[in-house]
């Protein structure tokens, strides 16, 4: 059992309201059963608004839906990452070696969080994964990556395709737009478990278990 005297639960996930954005709707409508007895909400909405995972079907033909991914990838322990020094918003993998190389374990979920505040709003010059922090995810043998919702795949299109590449085709879920602030520590248990749908991208809800 887990001893919630010794640890806090944190609530990493955003709240999606209707009717979402332009790219991502979140489009409601009313429905009732035959007797008008009950009303359920029918909604119209983009795999990819709010805090959601990102299997290898995501950008591989022939690539892991979400329901083929098991289970157990979805939760353990986790390290957090936080780039905090405006002047390395590029992220490099000695920058990757400084900040976590100490406390990170083959097999931890990443947790990546751009702590450059004035970076986010207007989003501009915020940290990014680069191919170089990528092919480190890889071989460091990140389980999970997640990136807050500040936090890019790279600085352009080609290179956010090239680090999509580099770390779906390692076989590396993706759980992206959480909000990483209220993390204290370098470490805690994350827990991200998506929706069983039998697509590439989906919903989840993420958490973390943090020590007091």
């Amino acid at each position: 059992m887990i001893d919630l005297q010794r640890y806090r639960l944190v609530d990493l996930s955003v709240t999606i309201e209707p009717p979402g954005t332009d790219d991502r709707p979140l489009e409601v409508s009313i429905g009732r059963l035959a007797d008008d007895s009950f009303k359920m909400d029918i909604s119209r909405l983009h795999t990819h608004v709010g805090t959601h995972v990102e299997a290898p079907a995501h950008f591989f033909e022939g690539g892991k839906l979400i329901t083929q991914v098991p289970l157990e990838t979805f939760f353990g322990p986790a390290t957090l990452l936080s780039i905090d020094n405006a002047a390395e918003f590029q992220t490099t993998a000695e920058v990757f070696d400084r900040e976590i190389g100490e406390v990170f374990e083959a097999g931890d979920i990443l947790l990546c969080r751009n702590g450059i505040i004035k970076s986010r709003e207007p989003l501009q010059d915020f940290a990014t994964l680069t191919v170089e922090t990528a092919r480190w995810i890889v071989e460091h043998e990140v389980k999970l990556l997640v990136l807050d919702r500040w936090f890019g795949l790279g600085r352009d299109i080609p290179e956010v395709r090239e680090v999509h590449d580099i770390i779906m085709g390692a076989g590396i879920c993706i759980v992206e737009t959480v909000v990483l602030d209220a993390l204290t520590g370098a470490r805690c248990f994350f827990m991200a478990l998506p929706v069983a749908f039998a697509l590439d991208s989906g919903f989840c809800r993420a958490v973390a278990l943090e020590e007091r």
